[in-house]
């Protein structure tokens, strides 16, 4: 896949004029019997921000983030969840908020609503860890590559040294009996650009605004879980039936009394029964709620889905292609987001 991706991206990687900033170490721990993977990216330098927004905006207008180097899978597996820490160099634990959002990406698995690299697993500042019952697992086989993308965000008035991103992540083993039943992650962005990174960004007018956007699924399954990512203001997310308007899903924001949104309610639609069924090729709703009591435009602000899907039939998730135009313009936007990373910490170092 990296072969046919970096024609795409022949300037920035051949010729990258920041190679006065070391990669970051990317190092994977697996351990059979703990029945985990760890995998540790850093250490990375964090500017003080504070809370300049123009500053975050100019960020997100490059989208600039960082990167993992690739990891292979070591064995075939069900996934149970992740724990995501932020921690410094001596071990200690950071603020999850430094981190703005991320992404786990399987290069050999596509996504369920777009043709690109599957997103494992992710989520924003106000995310937190998953934890899945034995009962379901994500199947992932050895061999399957995968790679970290992050966006740091770091609006305290000092700077961090020697960061490092730990995500540890729990597994049970891929000849478990009886069969967890199989489920996969799944997002949808209200205005998702492959490959586009900052145009996947919209502004709000003072008052608020609904935004609205159609996605298709290929193949049929019941949603079990939903969560989202919203930004400051941020009120809720559902998705519609959009023959019968009839709504699947809702989460809302839980947000401080200046609008600072710090929660997203994670919907576990599969508990007591289940959950939703979505048919393959019929057409659905994400609908986008912000409030807006500022008197000014919110600017930058995005809307985004993720859960879990139970497909009724495995076998009829589509394959992954890597020659599928948005699938290359979605991880070369990936590759060049991290290449403007390096370019803005460059600039702002010492």
């Amino acid at each position: 896949m990296y072969i046919l991706l970096l024609p795409l991206l022949a300037a920035p990687l051949t010729a990258r004029p920041f190679d006065s900033l070391p990669p970051a170490r990317t190092r994977m721990a697996y351990e059979p019997a703990g029945r985990t993977v760890t995998i540790t990216v850093g250490p990375f330098r964090l500017p003080a921000m504070g809370h300049d927004h123009d500053m975050m905006m100019m960020m997100m207008d490059g989208w600039a983030e960082d990167r993992s180097d690739p990891v292979t899978w070591p064995a075939d597996t069900w996934l149970q969840g992740f724990q995501l820490r932020v921690v410094d160099g001596a071990g200690r634990e950071l603020s999850r908020r430094l981190l703005h959002h991320w992404a786990v990406i399987d290069l050999d698995r596509r996504e369920l609503v777009y043709p690109v690299a599957h997103r494992v697993m992710g989520g924003g500042a106000e995310s937190g860890d998953v934890r899945l019952p034995p009962t379901v697992g994500v199947p992932l086989p050895a061999g399957h590559r995968l790679q970290a993308f992050f966006m740091w965000h770091n609006d305290s008035d000092q700077d961090l040294e020697a960061v490092y991103l730990k995500l540890t992540i729990t597994w049970l083993p891929g000849n478990l009996q009886p069969r967890p039943v199989p489920v996969l992650p799944f997002w949808a962005d209200v205005d998702f650009h492959p490959g586009q990174g900052g145009a996947n960004r919209y502004d709000v007018p003072p008052g608020g605004s609904t935004r609205v956007a159609e996605f298709t699924v290929p193949v049929s399954g019941h949603l079990l879980v939903l969560s989202g990512h919203l930004h400051d203001y941020g009120a809720s997310i559902r998705v519609e039936d959009a023959l019968t308007g009839e709504i699947l899903a809702r989460v809302t924001a839980r947000r401080d009394s200046d609008g600072a949104v710090r929660e997203v309610s994670r919907e576990l639609l599969g508990l007591w029964g289940p959950g939703p069924h979505f048919e393959a090729n019929r057409r659905y709703l994400i609908v986008v709620v912000y409030d807006n009591p500022t008197g000014a435009p919110l600017t930058g602000v995005m809307g985004v889905i993720g859960g879990l899907f139970q497909p009724d039939d495995l076998k009829a998730w589509p394959a992954v292609d890597a020659t599928n135009p948005d699938y290359q313009r979605d991880f070369a936007g990936f590759l060049r987001a991290s290449t403007v990373a390096m370019a803005n910490r460059t600039r702002m170092l010492p």
